[in-house]
């Protein structure tokens, strides 16, 4: 797929405010697990004065969380309207294809692709892993977080009836472009020159649960607002953003944080097990 689709959809986005700036660890308790899986790994990584790239980081939300473990933090991204959206000045912003990225005078020990891997067309995949392998450092690590084509809840009547179409409803209009297996990851990442080091399941029925909840009690919310989201396939996404603003009263704290730790039971249960909607991803070069 040309660079020019990219560009334009990820323009197109962030000028909507579709993607927003979250500095929150919660956002509907989704990220609340990917902090705390990243952390963990990140906390591994031999070379503690080190560096970080942000791969496909559109506003740096993840670049933010983790820029005071590294010496150097960058975010790359293919939307200049997102890298000028930036307000750290202490993060690198690099305007760029995640896909063939042309810098050359930065190599990096860490490089995250968190919610990119899925929208990168599936012809694309191989070429973006052996241009970021370049940019990685000996003993480096890439990590990921992405969909999977498991056996989620909303994905196990597609297995069932053998439904060619892998992404779920409203996921195309979101730019998300593949939905791979765990077998057909694991076969990429060998033909690029790539080997999982580590790796946890995720998304298979704990996060499903929370996931219902958000999306129900957005639904409800939305009957008492005035203006409607953009998109209505984001319900929650207006609602997100008006409960960050009062993150730190305790009545709204509370119940991210019980609802953040019970979508962590997929991975303590399942996450080396059961292949779910979505995967965490720890590689390195052979």
């Amino acid at each position: 797929m040309k660079c020019s689709f990219y560009k334009k959809y990820n323009e197109e986005k962030y000028t909507q405010n579709y993607w927003g700036i979250d500095r929150s660890k919660y956002k509907w308790f989704s990220k609340y697990v990917k902090f705390k899986i990243l952390d963990r790994w990140i906390d591994s990584l031999k070379n503690k004065d080190s560096s970080l790239l942000d791969a496909g980081g559109g506003v740096g939300n993840y670049a933010f969380l983790f820029k005071n473990k590294f010496k150097h933090v960058a975010v790359l991204d293919i939307s200049k309207k997102a890298l000028d959206s930036i307000p750290e000045e202490d993060i690198i912003k690099i305007h760029d294809s995640v896909i063939n990225p042309k810098i050359k005078k930065y190599s990096f020990d860490c490089i995250l692709l968190i919610d990119v891997f899925e929208h990168i067309d599936s012809k694309d995949l191989e070429k973006m892993m052996q241009n970021l392998g370049k940019l990685l450092k000996k003993d480096g690590k890439i990590l990921i977080f992405t969909s999977q084509f498991g056996y989620g809840t909303g994905l196990i009547w597609k297995r069932i009836i053998g439904d060619k179409n892998r992404l779920k409803k409203g996921e195309e209009r979101e730019g998300h472009l593949n939905r791979l297996t765990f077998e057909e990851m694991k076969f990429l990442f060998k033909k690029t020159g790539f080997v999982i080091e580590d790796f946890y399941h995720y998304s298979i029925i704990f996060q499903q649960i929370t996931d219902f909840i958000k999306d129900s009690f957005a639904k409800i919310s939305l009957i008492f607002r005035t203006q409607n989201p953009i998109d209505k396939i984001r319900l929650g996404q207006s609602v997100k953003e008006h409960i960050r603003q009062k993150e730190e009263n305790f009545f709204i704290k509370l119940p991210l944080k019980i609802l953040s730790y019970i979508s962590y039971f997929d991975i303590i249960l399942f996450g080396k097990l059961l292949p779910g909607e979505s995967i965490f991803l720890k590689i390195r070069k052979r």
